[in-house]
């Protein structure tokens, strides 16, 4: 077999290799999906029921209920951080499947949970796989007018 042969046929096979994977991994999007905020999401919740999903948001106050026997974490997220005095508008109730939470997750932790919505007999409610909580901003910006002397 020539030289110019084994090269056309190297190259075709890592073709379809790339090919096989851009089609079984990219086309889903699971692996490679962004969060929406909760009022994104909110918007289009109807329609994603069921779809694997990503949701950003902020754990409520108070609102973290470990059930030990089932192996459940129920909390609700809200689109704002509740140390801004903000009201808390909308909230997004979860349950994670599970009771190893990051550690800094806690009321009031920036958090992205990724799941699926889905229909229960108190209303729907975002069962979550994994919860992930953001590290907070160690450098953020200081109110405008204040200055160090």
């Amino acid at each position: 077999m020539s030289k110019g042969t084994q090269i056309t046929i190297g190259a075709s096979l890592i073709v379809l290799l790339l090919g096989w994977y851009a089609w079984s991994n990219l086309g889903t999007g699971a692996n490679f999906q962004y969060y929406q905020n909760l009022d994104e999401f909110l918007a289009d919740a109807p329609s994603l029921e069921g779809r694997s999903l990503r949701v950003h948001g902020y754990v409520a106050n108070d609102s973290i209920q470990r059930n030990l026997e089932t192996r459940q974490v129920r909390f609700s997220v809200q689109n704002e951080a509740p140390h801004k005095g903000i009201a808390a508008g909308h909230k997004l109730d979860v349950l994670y499947l599970g009771l190893e939470t990051p550690d800094l997750f806690k009321d009031g932790a920036e958090v992205v949970v990724e799941g699926r919505m889905v229909a229960s007999s108190a209303g729907p409610v975002f069962e979550a796989d994994k919860i992930m909580a953001k590290c907070p901003s160690k450098f953020e910006a200081e109110p405008m007018g204040s200055t160090e002397s």
